[in-house]
């Protein structure tokens, strides 16, 4: 037997959904119960892993473009800066 429900998501996401449905060939409808499916086999804990890769990955992600329209105030090299760091303990700012 199969139920019919009726669910809401933001429009980004129906996009998201509506896209990887056309490039896999299938409906949308059977790319949500196959994604229920694998959410509902795994246990919290690997839930939990789940959600922790993609704080990371979205962490690295922002890191790589972290340059990106700052103005950089000090031209020595990056190593020299990390030296003084951590020489610097005593938490006086440095120059």
């Amino acid at each position: 037997m199969t139920a019919k429900i009726t669910i809401s998501v933001p429009d980004e996401l129906l996009s998201r959904l509506d896209a990887e449905a056309e490039s896999l060939g299938t409906s949308r409808s059977q790319l949500v119960q196959e994604s229920v499916a694998t959410y509902l086999t795994k246990t919290p804990d690997e839930r939990a892993d789940d959600a922790r890769r993609v704080r990371i990955l979205g962490a690295i992600e922002r890191m790589r473009h972290f340059d990106e329209g700052r103005t950089i105030h000090d031209d020595r090299p990056t190593l020299e800066i990390l030296r003084e760091v951590r020489e610097t303990d005593d938490g006086s700012p440095l120059r």
